[in-house]
């Protein structure tokens, strides 16, 4: 199945922890909160989602990230208050000291289209990966004006080289799937492999890496869920093998169940609360630092740090040759 897809397009412990990420040049702003958890490295040709770089460079390489995605990393995320400090996109930008560039939107879905009695998605219509996806199919890459925030970037070109596309997808899509009792969410990561390749463009010519984070179900698996996430597993491999991409996969998963539904559980982390938002109507928590959420479905500045933390450590570890 996914060869023909593609051949259509192209023929030690919390110490060490922390000094990992300082290292690398990630912000410690966390206080006591310290990723608790490590990467489960594997290869794409394994099959298996794993946490996986094939062929991904240090982020010091990269001079611009371009994320697509959800609310959690859009550009208006920290600014309209839905959390207290940079984002983990943000924070990897920082640490690659690289430009980043921002297509997430509120409410993103993959493709709008596939959720026609979605209220909530229709109103974000023309903010999915689709029309965030519209690119020039040109041979010189250019960022498009998605929307009038970005006319100056418009004209902008990017070298694919260095230049890393970050891609978040499956929370939403997974959560109106539940909602909606859908048994299959294969369609929607068939509409991300499409807009994918038109990103591609002609072979080589303009992207060459991607990094695709999931985390679709908060730290709770399914089936449904697993069948998306499979998926696009699977398209990275193919990616890889056939046309060359240099790819990586990394599930913030495990910091979800780790944190919330089973070992090492909270406190190993160093939080104090994870059973409440920080912000409560008009009042705001007196501990953020040792809080996991920030407000309803968004983490708080500390657990961003650690999202971003666990980002790096698994390109950084789980280097793979397949």
């Amino acid at each position: 199945m996914f060869p023909q897809l593609f051949n259509s397009r192209t023929a030690l412990i919390s110490v060490s922890c922390a000094a990992l990420a300082a290292a690398a040049g990630i912000p410690q702003t966390r206080g006591a909160v310290q990723l608790a958890v490590s990467p489960q490295c594997g290869t794409l040709a394994a099959g298996v989602p794993v946490d996986v770089n094939v062929g991904l460079a240090p982020l010091s390489s990269y001079k611009t990230i371009v994320a697509f995605g959800g609310e959690s990393i859009s550009d208006s995320y920290t600014g309209g208050g839905a959390t207290n400090g940079p984002t983990w996109v943000e924070l990897l930008a920082r640490s690659a000291n690289a430009q980043l560039i921002n297509y997430a939107a509120t409410g993103s879905v993959v493709d709008t289209t596939l959720w026609p009695h979605a209220p909530a998605i229709q109103a974000a219509s023309g903010q999915d990966y689709v029309n965030q996806g519209m690119w020039t199919r040109s041979r010189v890459q250019t960022v498009p004006q998605i929307r009038p925030a970005r006319t100056l970037e418009s004209t902008k070109t990017l070298d694919p080289a260095s230049t890393l596309y970050v891609m978040f997808y499956g929370i939403e899509d997974y959560a109106e799937a539940v909602a909606t009792g859908s048994t299959d969410m294969s369609n929607i990561a068939g509409s991300w492999l499409y807009t994918t390749l038109g990103l591609e463009g002609s072979g080589s010519t303009l992207m060459r890496n991607i990094l695709f984070v999931d985390n679709y179900g908060l730290g709770k698996t399914s089936a449904l869920g697993d069948t998306f996430k499979q998926y696009v597993f699977t398209a990275l491999g193919t990616g890889h093998r056939l046309n060359g991409w240099n790819a990586g996969f990394v599930s913030l998963d495990r910091v979800w169940a780790g944190v919330l539904y089973g070992a090492p559980g909270y406190k190993a982390f160093g939080y104090t609360d994870v059973a409440g938002n920080c912000v409560q109507g008009n009042a705001t928590c007196a501990d953020p630092a040792h809080t996991f959420m920030w407000s309803a479905g968004n983490p708080t500045a500390a657990t961003h740090a650690i999202m971003a933390e666990y980002v790096e450590k698994a390109l950084t570890q789980c280097v793979s040759q397949t």
